[in-house]
């Protein structure tokens, strides 16, 4: 059963954001609370933008971190991607630095004992920082490489090693350590108040081309001594639970990504309005239309991948091993694609540091470039899914048993168990209802014989990735990756069919749904390498609703997000 249901249906989990949206004001606005160009300003000086994290703590910002199990406003992921993206549409560098917060904060929700949930709930709800201590500049993404040390000693553990690379690392008041112990690697929970000064030493902030305002640096710890109280969970399986945790954050990494290409997309959106070239407005030139309309269609793809995974670990978290992956490899790419289609537009501009928002562009287009390294790389990610699926294809193919209006009826509030009373899996059971209910949503578009076209190519991609990787064996081959790819590619693409069919009217009237969805498979379809018709007429639906969305002070999104008054410059540019 599909639901047409428009856009007054699909907002009450995305309240926190609207409220976030409006406290904050427009960040267009140099007074508002996080604005453009206050970033511009802490970036040049390669500093923290101090105001925009005051302004982020006094809207609640933090609270959302903490589950509402532990006294904060947490109440599911799908809540908080929108919330993600409502920062990240003003400052990626803020909600980073708050992201690193809560991938220390994840594994002592989820493995936490009581005391350990209690004092990082206090700390963060008291505007305190965490770091992550994964990574290390020897080790990489391999955690098996960790070099770090946890020796048993009287009463608990001696650590010793470096943690680099990891955000927040010198302003951080608690850590999660990955170390190698006994029996295995195991998890640690630092206090570094409650530590011996002597025996931690903050290192020294890396020097980054994009998110200069975030602290991205390190800290080395030598005879750090700990009680047995600091352990995570349970002795041994912190390789388990940092890749549980990773579930979490990764998913959220899109959330940035598109709350950044919202803004980019806003940006090149009124210069090519007020651009005056031979006489009439940019937007008026055909390249210029189809760029944007390229650029928003991208945007959607990446946005109906997203909504699927974040809701997805409200309702589905069996199913995240996979699905985190996945939408880790796509949206941020998707997203970093959008952001150059708008960069091609503003051509010269976008590479100023004045004009154009305030000279806004230039540090978004480096910001967001490295939002698909974040929490693994591409490549890892893509090691993550060919691993599920080879294993998978191995074995006999479960049943789907997730009702699909569910994980695709956005906005519609569900109970989130507390990361603890659900914790992640490590395999997605092998059932992944987005891509094996294909068949039944392309029957589904029968009506409209081109829709349902672009959506049988999809389906025959799928097919023969199946056969693919029920050939490969488990072998880290080129051909592996390359089917990995494509899967990504196949269940961004069902994610956009399953999302129209169940809010087909998100983004507007008759004419503007099929055009979405119309450029939306064209632009997967094209990217699976396959062959692929323009639709001229689709694209300029797209730009006529973005002028709408756009002077409606209203989100570039499929979600009905009502925007905080826009500042506006009212003076046209002129060749």
């Amino acid at each position: 059963m599909t639901s047409s249901a428009g856009p007054a249906d699909a907002l009450s989990t995305f309240d926190a954001a609207a409220h976030l949206e409006q406290a904050l004001g427009c960040p267009f606005d140099p007074g508002s609370g996080i604005s453009l160009a206050e970033g511009v300003r802490a970036d040049e000086l390669e500093a923290e933008p101090t105001a925009s994290y005051e302004a982020a703590w006094s809207a609640g910002l933090h609270e959302q971190l903490v589950p509402v199990s532990e006294g904060g406003r947490l109440g599911s992921f799908e809540s908080l991607m929108g919330v993600v993206r409502a920062t990240s549409r003003r400052d990626l560098a803020v909600s980073v630095g708050l992201g690193s917060t809560l991938l220390a904060a994840t594994p002592v929700w989820a493995w936490g004992d009581d005391t350990q949930r209690s004092r990082v709930a206090e700390l963060v709800l008291g505007r305190a920082r965490g770091t992550a201590g994964i990574s290390e500049e020897a080790a990489g993404s391999d955690l098996l490489a960790t070099g770090t040390r946890a020796v048993p000693a009287p009463g608990g553990y001696v650590l010793d090693g470096e943690k680099w690379l990891v955000g927040n690392g010198r302003c951080s008041s608690f850590a999660t350590v990955l170390a190698a112990s006994d029996p295995s690697y195991g998890l640690f929970l630092l206090d570094f108040d409650a530590l011996d000064g002597t025996t931690v030493k903050r290192l020294d902030k890396v020097r980054t081309h994009g998110l200069r305002g975030h602290d991205l640096s390190g800290f080395a710890l030598s005879g750090c001594q700990v009680g047995a109280g600091a352990v995570l969970g349970r002795p041994g399986r912190g390789i388990e639970m940092v890749s549980g945790m990773l579930q979490f954050t990764r998913t959220l990494v899109g959330a940035s990504s598109l709350g950044a290409a919202d803004t980019a997309l806003r940006i090149a959106l009124r210069h090519a309005r007020g651009r005056m070239l031979y006489g009439r407005p940019a937007l008026a030139m055909a390249p210029v239309r189809s760029l944007l309309a390229r650029g928003f269609a991208d945007l959607l793809v990446a946005e109906c991948t997203e909504l699927s995974a974040a809701r997805g670990l409200d309702v589905a978290r069996q199913r995240m091993a996979l699905w985190s992956a996945v939408a880790k490899y796509v949206v941020p790419q998707l997203c970093v694609d959008t952001v150059t289609a708008c960069a091609e537009v503003l051509s010269a501009r976008a590479h100023l540091r004045q004009g154009a928002a305030g000279g806004a562009f230039q540090k978004l287009l480096r910001d967001i470039a490295v939002t698909p390294v974040f929490e693994g790389t591409e490549l890892v990610q893509l090691d993550t899914v060919r691993a599920q699926l080879s294993g998978a294809a191995r074995r006999r193919r479960s049943p789907a048993t997730l009702p699909l209006p569910l994980l695709f009826g956005f906005g519609e509030p569900v109970v989130s168990p507390a990361p603890r009373e659900l914790r992640p899996s490590l395999t997605f059971g092998g059932a992944d209802e987005v891509v094996d209910l294909l068949d039944e949503a392309v029957e589904e578009l029968a009506d409209d014989p081109r829709l349902a076209a672009l959506a049988r190519t999809i389906l025959r991609v799928r097919d023969e990735t199946r056969e693919e990787f029920a050939g490969l064996g488990t072998l880290r081959t080129a051909e592996a990756y390359e089917a990995a790819r494509r899967h990504c590619l196949v269940h961004a693409a069902a994610c956009c069919v399953h999302t129209w069919l169940h809010r087909r009217a998100a983004l507007g009237g008759l004419a503007t749904e099929r055009a979405w969805l119309s450029l939306a498979l064209r632009r997967v379809v094209a990217r699976l390498g396959l062959p692929v018709p323009p639709d001229p007429e689709a694209e300029d639906v797209l730009v006529r609703r973005l002028e709408e969305l756009d002077d409606e002070d209203r989100a570039f999104s499929l979600v009905p997000m009502r925007l905080a008054p826009q500042h506006r410059d009212p003076t046209p540019e002129r060749s």
